[in-house]
């Protein structure tokens, strides 16, 4: 990606930004990092990383460049600033979201241009895109991931529906609970890449920050009127869910399983079980991490619990855990360590 994700060097930075989003300012200690006031060091720079491109400034005050970059195996995340405004002219390689961008930026693709953005504008670019970013000076925020990735998910939730409109750029207007959603999803998946994070944590955050991002593609996308999807599949499908709590799983994951495109899958669950697929999943790996808190004989944690049955995040793992069972984790678990002393 032209701007903001090329592979750096490591540098010491300042304490974990507690916020959701994290500016080049306050990146993660264990980031990549580049900061310079040298705007042919920054040329230069991304150029050997990332290809030709051009970058001007406007104005004579010090360019207060600065970016920093954390990778999962198919997505890199990250964020620039500059003190000043500037032109930026390139392309990315893989599908990027910018989930923050200074208020004010006018992006142009080919002959359009986009009208500025403000604060919920997100902005989707697919692969090999070439644009040009105006930018007044600011921080912005982005997710690049591995197209090969992103087009499984998708293509396993509309099967028949990879349309040509999907391959353009294009900047949906963010509501405030899709915003929370993506930007919860990608702060979980910076924290996921630290040293010592469980792996099944990071593969948990990846694959939740790839399915938001298909949700927002396919947000209005025209589709199709769904098929059924035969009983006994449905069973076969609940009984795959069961056996794999502890993996992720996307709808895209459960679409591949069933055979079905989303809206098919939807409709079934909607009929037979009133909740969503996802939904299900959810609480079976409550119910899952309930029975097994409880269970006396093991030494189990809470911690333990969450990454077994697929959760990322340990707060609200213990927040969507006790509005399904009636208590905490730690209830369960105290309970359980009681019964096993009597």
């Amino acid at each position: 990606m032209f701007d903001m994700l090329p592979h750096l060097s490591r540098k010491d930075a300042g304490p974990i930004p507690t916020g959701l989003m994290f500016p080049a300012s306050a990146a993660p200690p264990w980031s990549r990092q580049f900061r310079s006031d040298d705007l042919e060091e920054v040329r230069a720079f991304i150029g050997n990383k990332d290809g030709p491109h051009s970058r001007v400034v406007h104005g004579d005050r010090p360019l207060g460049y600065a970016m920093f970059q954390v990778s999962a195996p198919n997505t890199n995340l990250g964020g620039s600033e500059s003190g000043v405004s500037q032109t930026v002219r390139g392309h990315v390689h893989g599908w990027v979201l910018h989930l923050a961008l200074p208020p004010g930026t006018v992006l142009r693709s080919g002959r359009r241009t986009f009208a500025p953005t403000v604060p919920n504008t997100a902005v989707l670019i697919p692969p090999g895109w070439a644009f040009t970013r105006i930018s007044p000076p600011g921080a912005l925020f982005a997710v690049e991931v591995n197209p090969n990735a992103l087009m499984a998910e998708l293509r396993a939730r509309r099967p028949d529906e990879v349309d040509r409109n999907l391959r353009r750029m294009v900047m949906p207007a963010l509501a405030s609970g899709e915003r929370l959603r993506l930007q919860d999803a990608a702060s979980d998946l910076v924290l996921a890449t630290a040293p010592g994070i469980d792996d099944r944590q990071q593969a948990s955050a990846e694959s939740r920050l790839i399915e938001h991002m298909v949700d927002l593609m396919l947000r209005d996308a025209v589709t199709r009127r769904p098929g059924e999807l035969a009983l006994e599949r449905a069973r076969n499908l609940e009984g795959w869910i069961d056996s794999h709590l502890g993996e992720p799983i996307t709808m895209g994951t459960l679409c591949r399983i069933a055979g079905v495109g989303e809206r098919c899958l939807q409709k079934s669950f909607l009929y037979r079980r009133g909740i969503s697929p996802m939904r299900f999943v959810a609480e079976r790996r409550l119910l899952a991490a309930h029975q097994w808190l409880a269970d006396a004989s093991r030494a189990a944690t809470v911690t333990e619990a969450a990454l077994r049955f697929g959760f990322s995040h340990l707060g609200r793992f213990s927040v969507s855990y006790r509005q399904a069972i009636g208590e905490s984790p730690s209830q369960t678990l105290a309970v359980a360590k009681q019964a096993a002393f009597a």
